[in-house]
């Protein structure tokens, strides 16, 4: 799958990075042995911010089934350490999700392996609903926590829909809030409430 897309923000786990944010990325997932899946992703960003302009991340997700949870691993590589707001950043990460009802809960924590991420672990709910028309909402809600703070960082809240362009892509149209609901350290240390939106196009092959 790849992805296009523009944003009129660029915002990483609630912080206010820069505006008018672009980017592409190029996902493939495979099936491995054991039934575990395994999704690698390519990021590349541009952004009007006051650092570097340019951010590369790499990732590698393994994901398996367990009676009715979804047990993920990851490891991503950053070209930039948004957390510590220098040099580049690696981290691990652990998701727990499934579904209740019609909503898909999940819980990640993230653990630092090169930079400090200040154990980021991230609570987040989607749901989605035609309301009986033609046109399918997607909500997402996510709500941020350092740990190692003890603090909570945000509450970000993002409307989307899938429209069809042409044979096989997608635009996906997007609005989002983010609540600041504490100043800590690293790039939380001035928490904002940011309104922001942009599109997203998809391509699947």
């Amino acid at each position: 799958v790849v992805t296009t897309g523009y944003s009129s923000d660029k915002v990483w786990r609630g912080a206010d990075l820069g505006a008018n944010e672009a980017n592409a990325i190029v996902t493939t997932t495979t099936e491995l042995p054991a039934d575990v899946s395994l999704a690698l992703s390519a990021d590349y960003a541009n952004a009007e911010t006051t650092g570097k302009d340019e951010a590369t991340e790499l990732s590698a997700i393994f994901s398996k089934s367990v009676a009715d949870y979804l047990v993920s691993l990851s490891y991503t590589w950053y070209s930039q350490d948004y957390a510590g707001q220098e040099g580049q950043a690696q981290e691990a990460g652990l998701t727990v999700s499934r579904a209740v009802g019609p909503i898909d809960l999940s819980l990640t924590q993230y653990m630092s392996i090169v930079g400090d991420n200040n154990a980021y672990s991230e609570l987040a709910a989607t749901y989605s609903d035609d309301f009986g028309s033609s046109l399918t909402l997607d909500f997402r809600a996510e709500l941020g926590y350092l740990a190692q703070e003890g603090q909570c960082t945000h509450f970000e809240t993002t409307v989307s829909t899938d429209i069809p362009v042409v044979q096989g892509v997608t635009a996906v149209p997007f609005v989002s809030y983010s609540l600041g609901l504490d100043d800590s350290v690293g790039v939380h240390s001035d928490m904002k409430n940011l309104f922001f939106g942009g599109i997203e196009f998809k391509k699947s092959f």
